[in-house]
């Protein structure tokens, strides 16, 4: 069993792989312009930009840094938006980069390495990857490596990065299983902050890493799920150090509702553009409404799943949660893709119908998108013109 999953990351890392330079390709083309005739397969538009989610469990809260691998290395660094997600612009400079996330204070979290501009996050297995690598490098914190490192090193790190993941995500199988993240790449997949995948894991459980060992531990009781010396992770996977009989129970949500609206974009993207942020809300006819979490107190927020990213936007990030005014039921929300997604069926809303007979009554005309902002990048500065958010389809939950 221990060799299919294996295999099954294996076959995940050679997709992941393709998609990562398609993506990687749409996702900075928008930084050239989008003029009518576009880039040519000869002259291909070349990635400008590191962008990703810098969060664990939770979206960190602070500064994004970057340090790339010239001889005097350049930095630069950018605020980690509200929904964990960052973007920097890496135009002249030399890959491949190391980054580190800071909290509010300005104090080191998390690390995480990109070879190549594109799709990189930061979360608590980027740092250990990259600890791991730094340490089969040069026996390197991921601190040093980020402070005095050369350019040798970054390219030894580089070379190290992939092979590092791959053996800590082999050596967490059976608990990544559990979160149905036994075959993500920390690295460079869309990791929405939704409490589920490897998002889930990150809620349940906390990483300590020192200069040669790891040790994972349960949040709710503090015992120790797994422990291996960084040495140890550099050269094979180490499945012994995981104790599959203390593996935590992974939260589980409902799905919310009886019904789902359909969402749509329609209009024309410059080309090469794609939708990287949203922010619209949506008036629900009398006598529709969505299941509130009331844990705050105010019981405006929607419980998790009512708002699900569909299509190209899938794993997009819906944070924080939409909320539903209570005095005219208009539900606002925000959502975010590094990725980025083109027009058409793009999010569901799952509703509450409070009586059978209304059911059959509504069509999405019944409901009225009442404003919509889009933007080109996930930072909100680059609005798009000439687009609409339009409700699609209103089905019934099977």
């Amino acid at each position: 069993m221990k060799n299919s999953s294996a295999a099954l990351f294996s076959i995940k890392r050679s997709s992941g792989a393709f998609s990562l330079l398609l993506l990687v390709h749409l996702l900075l083309s928008a930084c050239g312009g989008g003029g009518s005739d576009g880039p040519s397969p000869q002259s291909p538009v070349q990635a400008t930009a590191v962008a990703g989610i810098a969060a664990a469990g939770a979206p960190l809260a602070g500064k994004v840094h970057l340090c790339d691998s010239s001889f005097k290395s350049y930095s630069s660094n950018s605020a980690i938006n509200l929904d964990g997600s960052f973007s920097i612009d890496t135009t002249g400079m030399k890959a491949p980069f190391i980054l580190r996330a800071d909290d509010k204070d300005g104090n080191p979290i998390y690390y995480s390495f990109a070879r190549t501009p594109g799709i990189i996050n930061i979360n608590p297995l980027t740092n250990l990857a990259v600890a791991v690598a730094a340490w089969k490098t040069r026996t390197l914190t991921p601190a040093e490596l980020y402070a005095g490192h050369t350019a040798s090193d970054m390219d030894a790190v580089s070379d190290a990065v992939i092979g590092s993941s791959w053996n800590i995500m082999n050596s967490l199988q059976p608990l990544l299983a559990l979160y149905r993240a036994e075959t993500a790449d920390p690295l460079s997949d869309c990791i929405p902050v939704n409490r589920q995948g490897l998002d889930g894991l990150f809620d349940d459980v906390s990483f300590s890493v020192s200069s040669d060992a790891v040790t994972i531990t349960r949040k709710d009781n503090d015992s120790t799920l797994f422990s291996s010396s960084l040495s140890g992770l550099a050269s094979a996977p180490d499945s012994a150090g995981l104790d599959t009989d203390n593996l935590p129970t992974p939260k589980s949500y409902p799905t919310p509702g009886n019904t789902e609206l359909t969402l749509k974009v329609e209009g024309n993207l410059p080309q090469g553009t794609l939708i990287r942020k949203v922010i619209f809300t949506v008036q629900l006819p009398l006598g529709i409404s969505v299941a509130l979490d009331s844990s705050d107190g105010k019981g405006l927020n929607a419980v998790e799943n009512t708002a699900l990213p569909i299509g190209a936007a899938a794993g997009s990030n819906v944070y924080p949660a939409p909320t539903l005014s209570a005095t005219n039921n208009i539900l606002t929300v925000s959502m975010s893709s590094v990725a980025g997604f083109g027009a058409g069926d793009f999010i569901k809303i799952r509703c509450i119908v409070s009586y059978p007979s209304l059911m059959a009554a509504t069509t999405p005309a019944s409901f009225t998108v009442t404003s919509s902002s889009l933007h080109a990048d996930i930072n909100g500065n680059q609005k798009l013109k000439d687009l609409t958010i339009v409700p699609d389809k209103f089905t019934p939950l099977q």
